[in-house]
């Protein structure tokens, strides 16, 4: 979660003191005009509330907007918080008490997740590892050469150019360089490990197909989205070309 639980709790802070130093509770009803970008100090407030609103945004916390404006607007103006101090404790407290219980269910989710893609991603290494053309480095990488090519052998520090194709072991496409509009280039020491292994063992105008253990791949965290945790992935990549030193 990209939202800030410590500006959160300065935010209470701040309301809590305004609490003990003020009890006016007053109706405070502020019209809302078009803002016109016509200073930098416009400017950068929109940009500030872009900010605030993204990381609500991509969080799991939901907003009232016109709740959340009038609350920013009263702090701003140094106006008498409109809930009490004891409920606004409680209000935050079970606000916690929901995102821990979230936080728990999600990781117990990933938990299961992970140990069930653990399963299936050994049982297919371990049959794929017996079949013809396929060798097993001692990291775990398996690889099949399609294409062995003739060229240049990149390093580490190589910058080159792929064509690729990347799919889950029950065959669903997660990504492909056609999707990107053709070859992509990249440093072969900045992939994941699977990947830089893999092609500094390749010549350039070969074409493999590698299957990645989690390890190799995206590991427990998986990417967030179609790679779950401890996913094992199978790529074709064809090395194109070896632009040189990055």
């Amino acid at each position: 979660m990209k939202f800030k639980f410590l500006v959160l709790a300065s935010t209470i802070a701040v309301t809590l003191t305004a609490c003990d130093k003020q009890e006016a509770n007053t109706t405070q009803d502020k019209a809302q005009a078009e803002v016109v970008f016509d200073t930098q100090i416009k400017k950068f407030s929109y940009v500030v509330g872009v900010d605030m609103g993204g990381q609500l945004r991509t969080s799991d916390i939901q907003i009232d907007r016109e709740a959340f404006a009038l609350g920013l607007s009263d702090s701003l103006d140094s106006h008498p918080p409109r809930i009490a101090k004891e409920e606004l404790e409680g209000v935050v407290q079970a606000f916690h008490d929901e995102q821990q219980t979230k936080i728990k269910q999600n990781e117990d989710t990933m938990r299961s997740i992970s140990e069930s893609n653990i399963k299936a991603g050994s049982a297919f290494l371990a049959e794929n590892s017996i079949k013809d053309g396929v060798n097993t480095t001692e990291s775990g990488l398996q690889y099949k050469v399609i294409t062995a090519g003739n060229g240049a052998m990149p390093t580490a520090d190589s910058r080159v150019e792929v064509n690729y194709r990347g799919t889950l072991i029950d065959g669903t496409e997660f990504d492909a360089s056609t999707k990107h509009g053709g070859s992509v280039e990249l440093n072969v020491g900045e992939v994941i490990p699977g990947w830089t292994e893999a092609l500094k063992r390749m010549k350039e105008g070969a074409k493999w197909e590698l299957y990645l253990p989690s390890e190799l791949a995206y590991g427990p965290q998986g990417t967030g989205g179609i790679i779950g945790p401890s996913a094992t992935l199978i790529f074709e990549v064809e090395l194109l070309k070896v632009l040189g030193a990055e």
